[in-house]
């Protein structure tokens, strides 16, 4: 395999992971957003509140990912 195809091969697997942990962190913060009982339906305040869930998420992986 080429060293161009090769790069491009990566660059496509690790777009494509990236966004599947994307989609999850979503479904999985609503998920939990809902099973609290708090939400009984996708307004905006469940949206102001689910990006605010989403960022201090992305930012405790963040701190895991370092520290290990």
């Amino acid at each position: 395999m080429k060293e161009k195809e090769k790069c491009l091969l990566n660059r496509i697997i690790i777009n494509e992971t990236v966004d599947t942990i994307i989609d999850s962190i979503y479904e999985k913060t609503e998920h939990y957003m809902f099973e609290t009982g708090r939400y009984i339906e996708t307004n905006d305040e469940f949206f102001e509140d689910r990006e605010e869930y989403i960022i201090e998420v992305i930012k405790e992986i963040n701190n895991r990912l370092k520290n290990k």
